[in-house]
């Protein structure tokens, strides 16, 4: 699609698996779109994090869903999945259900969506550098894309880049927590080369881990290590979990996981030849900012599964907390049941023509533990991006 005059119907900002959702489903809507990403991928998190599964597209409960908890492109996107790798299916661990991928199936499931929308530009390797509003309306985005400034007019915004950055240009108001309360922020490596893998090793990692952070081997933040079963019977995961202050020191975190690695192959057989074969793209954080809408949900809206008037996604996933200076900590749902979020946390408070999706939605600090998953990410963008084509057509929003 080519911009006429600088102008398009429905400007979406960062590319992850809600932004990507919500330009297909604006574009499908009939409006003229644009995706931003300052990435040279889709996916986002789902793509760079190198996570074994999509957590939030299911029903939990004591039967295996047979389908997705909310209909539409997260469903759309599952089947994508299953034809592309079909030996990957429905895994429960613990109380959840979830689905295991690989990121490269991710993302090209993403651009084959993308690709087949004529009313949809991708603009990659492109950042909001400014946004200008009138009267408490957006009326100018301007987007520097490798170096260039480029002055975009859309008749509507949704920003989708996780930290609501968009949205704090614009002066929305936000809530953030301290840094030292934060949620621990991630950092993954795959790892091969494994021998004899036993079901203990996720219990063993951490514990010897722990060992070698009393013994200042490794920093603190390593005794929160989690490990986890690759698909293949020699390989592993390595979940580092570390301060939100440490969250932009990829180099550093890759430095003491190799040294890590080196203090388990030297405590435990079954690391004895085990290698790095791929980390994760930087250390990702899993809270940020979240943006004042028109409603916010909170931890009570999720634990007693409360339904709204003007509901646009399901979820059942759990409050799950990575605290700062404690274990995960987990909150559920009642089995069989789910909670609803409101458009109103999507829309922006205050704003005219300014959308959320993903997860700076507006919700509460404990909420968010159980909103940012990416099946419900991927669904709350498409919400965002049906609601804004409704805009264009419409001038209102259809809630």
């Amino acid at each position: 699609m080519e911009l006429i005059n600088n102008t398009c119907d429905v400007l979406v900002a960062g590319g992850g698996v809600s932004g990507a959702a919500a330009a297909v489903a604006a574009a499908r809507g009939g409006a003229k779109t644009v995706l931003v990403e300052k990435e040279n991928y889709l996916g986002g998190t789902g793509y760079a994090g190198l996570f074994q599964y999509i957590c939030g597209l299911y029903l939990n409960g004591d039967a295996e869903p047979i389908e997705t908890l909310n209909g539409g492109i997260a469903r759309e996107i599952v089947a994508r999945l299953n034809k592309q790798s079909p030996q990957r299916t429905i895994k429960k661990i613990g109380q959840v259900f979830v689905l295991p991928y690989s990121k490269e199936d991710l993302r090209s499931v993403f651009i084959s969506l993308c690709s087949k929308e004529s009313n949809l530009a991708i603009f990659y390797d492109a950042a909001i550098a400014s946004v200008k509003k009138k009267n408490m309306k957006i009326i100018k985005v301007a987007v520097n894309r490798q170096g260039t400034l480029r002055n975009i007019v859309p008749k509507i915004v949704i920003d989708c880049t996780g930290d609501g950055d968009v949205s704090v240009m614009a002066g929305a108001d936000f809530e953030l927590s301290p840094l030292s309360k934060r949620q621990l922020a991630g950092f993954t490596i795959r790892v091969k080369g494994l021998k004899v893998c036993d079901e203990k090793l996720p219990v063993k990692v951490p514990y010897y881990l722990l060992q070698a952070v009393k013994q200042k081997l490794l920093p603190a933040y390593f005794k929160f290590t989690v490990f986890g079963q690759g698909e293949s019977p020699d390989e592993g995961f390595l979940k580092i979990n570390i301060p939100s202050e440490n969250s932009k020191l990829e180099q550093a975190v890759l430095k003491n996981a190799i040294k890590a690695l080196s203090y388990l192959a030297d405590k435990l057989p079954s690391f004895k030849n085990a290698y790095i074969i791929e980390t994760s793209l930087k250390v990702l954080n899993r809270e940020g900012r979240r943006v004042c809408g028109e409603y916010t949900l909170s931890e009570n809206d999720i634990l007693n599964a409360r339904k709204f008037d003007d509901a646009v996604v399901k979820n059942s996933w759990p409050i799950e907390l990575w605290e700062n200076k404690k274990w995960t900590a987990y909150k559920y749902i009642k089995q069989g049941d789910y909670y609803e979020i409101p458009f109103r946390c999507l829309k922006v408070k205050s704003f005219a023509n300014l959308l959320v999706a993903g997860r700076c939605i507006s919700v509460t600090r404990e909420a968010l533990g159980s909103t940012r998953v990416m099946g419900t990410c991927m669904s709350l963008g498409e919400q965002a991006g049906k609601a804004a084509a409704y805009f264009v057509k419409n001038g209102r929003y259809p809630y």
